[in-house]
C-alpha cells in the first residue's frame, strides 16, 4: 500500500491535475503540473524563451479551465493581439473515463522582433486585442464562445475577468513557467538548455450557495473575508514551488491551507495529443480545384504543416487526384 501511495505521488507531479476543496468554506479549485507534456510542446516549436513561457501558461490555463468542465468535448484558449505575439492557442481535448486528457498549442510570433528582453512582460508581448474561451461538446452540439478584452497583464487576470463578469463567479489563478530539473537527473537537456520546461496552475473558484460553510449563510461578509483570505494564501504559491518536479501536488495545497484543511479529489492524468492526421490533410486539400493544387507543386509535392505540432505531410497530385492529367 506504501508503494502504491507513493507511486501515485510521484506520478501526480507530471502532467497530473487534482480538483480540490478548502475546508469549512465554498472555495473550490484545481492544482496542475505539467512536465514531460510542455517540454514536449515548447521544444517541439523551439520558440524564444518569452514565447515559450506565455505559450506554457495558455497550455496549463487550458487544463485548469477545460477540466473543471463536465463534458466530453473540446476546450480552447486564444488570443488576437496587435503585438509581437499576434496569437495563442491552447487545446485541451477531455478524456473519456479513465482516458487522459489531450492537450495541444501553438504561437504566432513576430520573428524579426527582438524578444530577448520581453520575459515576463505580457502586455508588450500580446500588445493589445482579445482573449476568447470556446467550448465544443461535439456530437453536433452548439458551440459557446465567450471573449474579453485582452487586458490585466497576464493571462490569469484575463482569466479571472471573463469569470468576474461573464459568469459572476469570483475566481483566482496563479500560473508559472519555466525550466527545472529532476534531483539526479542530468542538469542538462539533449539541446544543451538547462533543465526541462516545466509549468504549474492553482485554481480557485468561491461558491457561496454550493457548499456547506462553517458561517451562517447569512453572513456576506464572512463570505468575502475567507475567500481573500483563501485567495492570498493562493497566491503565496512560488514559481519555485509550481514547477518544482519533486514537489506533490497534495504537499503543496497543504502548506497554502493547512490552517482551514485541505481535501483533494481524484485527479486526472493529461497527455500531450495532436489531432492532425494525413487523411484529415488530404481531405481538405480535396477541396481545392486541380489548378490550384499545381499552384501548390514543390518540386512534385504538396506538402502541408500542423501548426500544433510541427508534423509535416508530403502528397503527390497523383495522390490526391488518381485521375490527374498532366498534360496541357
Amino acid at each position: 500500500m506504501a508503494d502504491a501511495l507513493q507511486q501515485a505521488l510521484r506520478e501526480a507531479r507530471h502532467d497530473f491535475v487534482l480538483p480540490f476543496a478548502v475546508e469549512g468554506v465554498d472555495v473550490r479549485g484545481r492544482i496542475v503540473r505539467l512536465g514531460p507534456l510542455v517540454d514536449q510542446v515548447l521544444r517541439r516549436h523551439a520558440y524564444p524563451d518569452a514565447v515559450s513561457q506565455l505559450l506554457g501558461e495558455a497550455l496549463t490555463l487550458a487544463v485548469l479551465l477545460g477540466n473543471s468542465l463536465k463534458f466530453s468535448g473540446s476546450f480552447s484558449i486564444q488570443t488576437k493581439s496587435d503585438g509581437p505575439v499576434p496569437m495563442l492557442v491552447a487545446d485541451y481535448q477531455a478524456g473519456g473515463g479513465a482516458e487522459p486528457g489531450r492537450v495541444r498549442g501553438y504561437a504566432s510570433y513576430d520573428r524579426n522582433a527582438d524578444l530577448s528582453d520581453y520575459e515576463n512582460d505580457f502586455t508588450r508581448l500580446t500588445g493589445k486585442g482579445y482573449f476568447a474561451l470556446t467550448l465544443d461538446p461535439g456530437a453536433g452540439a452548439e458551440r459557446y464562445q465567450g471573449i474579453v478584452a485582452l487586458e490585466g497583464g497576464s493571462l490569469a487576470q484575463c482569466a479571472e475577468s471573463y469569470f468576474q463578469t461573464s459568469e459572476q463567479i469570483p475566481t483566482a489563478i496563479r500560473l508559472s513557467v519555466g525550466r527545472a530539473y529532476l534531483r539526479g537527473a542530468a542538469r542538462h537537456a539533449p539541446d544543451g538548455t538547462q533543465g526541462t520546461w516545466r509549468s504549474g496552475g492553482v485554481m480557485i473558484q468561491h461558491f457561496p450557495k454550493g457548499a456547506q460553510a462553517a458561517r451562517a449563510p447569512e453572513d456576506p461578509v464572512g463570505a468575502q473575508e475567507e475567500w481573500q483570505r483563501c485567495r492570498i494564501l493562493m497566491q503565496s504559491a512560488t514559481d519555485a514551488e509550481l514547477i518544482d518536479p519533486d514537489l506533490a501536488n497534495e504537499h503543496l495545497l497543504y502548506r497554502l491551507f493547512h490552517e482551514d484543511g485541505v481535501r483533494v479529489f481524484p485527479g486526472h492524468p493529461v497527455i500531450f495529443g495532436c489531432r492532425c492526421s494525413r487523411d484529415r490533410l488530404a481531405g481538405v486539400l480535396l477541396q481545392y480545384s486541380q489548378q490550384v493544387l499545381e499552384e501548390l507543386l514543390r518540386d512534385g509535392h504538396i506538402s502541408g504543416s500542423c501548426e500544433f505540432c510541427n508534423e509535416t505531410y508530403h502528397f503527390t497530385l497523383a495522390e490526391l487526384k488518381p485521375d490527374y492529367d498532366p498534360s496541357p
